[in-house]
């Protein structure tokens, strides 16, 4: 696993700042509606959504999501598949325990999701955070991932890249004017994660958080250890890239050409590592295209599903 050392000082706690404020998630363009249900896994209350019959279709949202980030793709499948969207525990209406919570344990979730469904085999849908824990169930032995879709996974490649734009725009917003200035706060933070990297220390950015002290004023955290920051560490410090060559799984990566968080580079990187893999570029969208452009997002899913149904290639 890849491991960070971080520095303190002014432009650091301006990050952690404003990384407790951030998440991914984007205004839902449409809304579904669909049978909510529950399941209790190991203690977790957690919410999906399902609909239809046929194959199994699983979708997972990105870090500050839900459910709803799905909801202009669900009607697209229901009438062919077994349509379930899940929240992810700390997010929606699922729970939201005081945990660890990680990649791994995300993982974990979905795997025993699938094991109290009694499902054996399934086709995974996952976005951004979502899109990664989905890769790393696939690459699990024996894993019950019969195909596998991944749209603008984050934390592949380029760390610093990643964290860079999401911090500037954090500060400056995401129509701001001031593009001079919002370019200098990206290569600030840029040059600050690339020295975490170079580093090579042993402290891990999870390691860091928890050490921010609190305001002296309050005595509340500066930094609260809610379920979006922990995840926010563990998409740093987490390493997929060894794991990628296990993936055998039929895989199509669907991705915004435009996308400022999650860069095409990694896209073809994942096209390279995942044996059987395609790769599509939607030209206009960012960092979602499935909600930006949900009919090419679903007309492209749809023809990857019933080309490897019928057996033939895309």
């Amino acid at each position: 696993m890849r491991r960070f050392v971080f520095i303190h000082g002014p432009l650091s706690t301006l990050l952690l700042f404003s990384m407790t404020l951030w998440a991914f998630g984007q205004g839902v363009p449409h809304y579904l509606s669909i049978p909510s249900k529950k399941i209790n896994l190991s203690g977790v209350n957690v919410h999906f959504v399902e609909a239809g019959k046929g194959p199994p279709l699983l979708f997972l949202h990105g870090l500050g999501g839900a459910w709803r980030d799905w909801s202009a793709n669900l009607p697209a499948f229901a009438a062919t598949h077994q349509v379930m969207a899940l929240d992810f525990p700390g997010s929606g209406e699922s729970d939201k325990p005081e945990v660890q919570y990680s990649i791994e344990w995300l993982t974990e979730v979905v795997e025993r999701f699938l094991q109290e469904r009694n499902i054996e085999r399934v086709t995974l849908v996952g976005h951004s955070m979502g899109g990664l824990v989905a890769l790393n169930l696939a690459a699990r032995p024996n894993s019950r991932v019969k195909k596998l879709i991944v749209t603008d996974a984050v934390g592949i490649g380029d760390k610093a890249e990643f964290l860079g734009y999401a911090m500037s725009k954090k500060i400056m917003g995401a129509d701001t004017r001031w593009e001079s200035l919002e370019g200098f706060l990206k290569n600030e933070f840029r040059a600050m994660a690339d020295s975490f990297i170079k580093d090579q220390k042993p402290k891990t950015a999870r390691e860091f958080f928890e050490s921010v002290p609190k305001n002296p004023l309050t005595g509340n955290p500066f930094l609260p250890m809610t379920p979006n920051v922990q995840m926010t560490a563990s998409i740093i410090d987490f390493d997929i890239r060894p794991k990628l060559a296990s993936i055998r799984q039929p895989t199509l990566i669907l991705w915004g050409a435009k996308d400022p968080v999650a860069s095409p580079q990694d896209a073809s990187f994942l096209q390279k590592e995942i044996r059987s893999s395609s790769l599509i570029l939607f030209p206009d969208s960012g960092h979602s295209p499935m909600m930006e452009h949900p009919s090419l997002f679903n007309r492209e899913l749809g023809k990857f599903l019933q080309a490897e149904e019928t057996g033939t290639s895309k």
